[in-house]
């Protein structure tokens, strides 16, 4: 009963492609695929559409598309076997297909090398796992008329949603890009790096001699904000060491001009900085991007 459903559903996917038009290879992208699913990948995967989205690795690869008919707990290794014409089948490959809730849509990337050659006649795929089993209280026996109606049934309402799913697909595509750029977060800079940095604190910090007296030996910490037209302000003590050493290096801090200020998305903003410092009994300086801020 197996080999004659794989037998038929070969043959309507030959037929479904022709009916289409279909051609190979790709003339643009994304361009929809035939194929055809085991009734055992189905139970689990109910796969609605295969999509050319573009070249990668050698060869071209492929978007899987669909909707869970049940739970399956763990990713699972399908066979792909690529029909050319005459039916004739060659293994494409093994794909991992995402755990999925009934219900639940799932879309995942596969790249087809074709191992530097495209299959003579190529018409799409055949999606089967000799491994995968269907619960037996849940198998169904259909009929080849039932079979028939099932696969002309998806192609009539595959033909409907074919330019809508493509687009969104693309759509969604595109507002994923949008939106990791818009999390992306650079850190302010200050004129010529971190060393410059270090630099002109090193050369412009008086010793208080008050310092030396007083034992000041450890870090003061000061944490500013770097505003988006890269200006200092708001600078305050985050950890304190003595008085004449705190004052020495808040009085830095205020001197610090000329930042390149933070980015998120792509726009300036205001980000909090710290410095921490120490004077004696050698100079020590570190800086470090906390956050931006609104």
């Amino acid at each position: 009963m197996k080999k004659l459903f794989v037998l038929f559903m070969m043959s309507l996917l030959v037929v479904a492609a022709s009916a289409q038009k279909f051609s190979w290879p790709p003339r643009s992208f994304p361009m929809k695929v035939p194929f055809a699913v085991s009734e055992e990948v189905k139970y689990y995967w109910d796969v609605q559409r295969v999509l050319c989205t573009g070249r990668g690795n050698g060869g071209y690869k492929f978007r899987v598309l669909g909707t869970a008919n049940h739970d399956f707990t763990a990713s699972r290794s399908i066979n792909f076997y690529y029909i050319s014409t005459g039916n004739k089948t060659t293994v494409a490959g093994a794909y991992y297909f995402p755990k999925v809730k009934k219900g639940q849509q799932f879309s995942f990337e596969i790249v087809s090398a074709f191992a530097g050659y495209t299959p003579t006649g190529f018409q799409g795929f055949y999606i089967h796992d000799e491994m995968l089993s269907i619960p037996k209280e849940e198998r169904k026996t259909e009929t080849i008329d039932n079979m028939q109606q099932v696969a002309t049934d998806r192609a009539y309402d595959d033909s409907i949603r074919m330019v809508d799913s493509i687009a969104a697909v693309a759509a969604a595509e595109a507002e994923m890009a949008a939106e990791r750029a818009a999390r992306v977060v650079t850190a302010p800079k200050y004129p010529g790096g971190t060393n410059a940095l270090y630099a002109f604190l090193r050369e412009n910090m008086h010793k208080p001699q008050i310092a030396i007296e007083t034992a000041g030996y450890g870090t003061t910490t000061v944490e500013f904000i770097v505003t988006r037209d890269g200006t200092v302000t708001g600078a305050n003590y985050k950890r304190r060491c003595v008085e004449r050493v705190d004052k020495e290096v808040l009085r830095l801090v205020n001197l610090l001009k000329g930042w390149t200020p933070a980015t998120k998305g792509g726009q300036p903003c205001n980000a909090v900085v710290q410095i921490s410092m120490s004077i004696f009994p050698s100079f020590k300086a570190s800086a470090q991007f906390v956050r931006v801020v609104q």
